[in-house]
C-alpha cells in the first residue's frame, strides 16, 4: 500500500510508483473522480487549447500594464552624450 500525507496546504506528493504508472510528469493536469468504488485518479491526455490555456486570463483588466511592459526600456543617454 502507498501512502501520501496531505500538507496544511490541502496539497499532496503523488508517490513515484504512482507517477511512473500514469505516465505524470511536472506540470501535467490528473484529474479525480470520485465514485461509489472509490476515489480514481487519472492523467489528462490531450493538453489544453491555447483559449483553454488563457481563458481566465483579462487581458482588458491589464491592458495598461501590459502596454507599459512593452515599451523599449530607458537605458540612459545615448553613447557618447555622457554627463561627466
Amino acid at each position: 500500500m502507498l501512502k501520501a500525507k496531505v500538507t496544511s496546504k490541502g496539497q499532496i506528493t503523488i508517490p513515484i510508483e504512482i507517477r511512473k504508472l500514469l505516465k505524470a510528469n511536472s506540470g501535467d493536469a490528473i484529474t479525480f473522480e470520485v465514485k461509489e468504488e472509490g476515489i480514481f485518479i487519472k492523467k489528462e491526455n490531450q493538453p489544453k487549447t491555447i483559449q483553454e490555456r488563457f481563458a481566465d486570463y483579462h487581458l482588458e483588466n491589464n491592458k495598461e500594464k501590459i502596454q507599459a511592459a512593452m515599451k523599449d526600456p530607458d537605458f540612459g543617454l545615448p553613447l557618447g552624450e555622457e554627463i561627466w
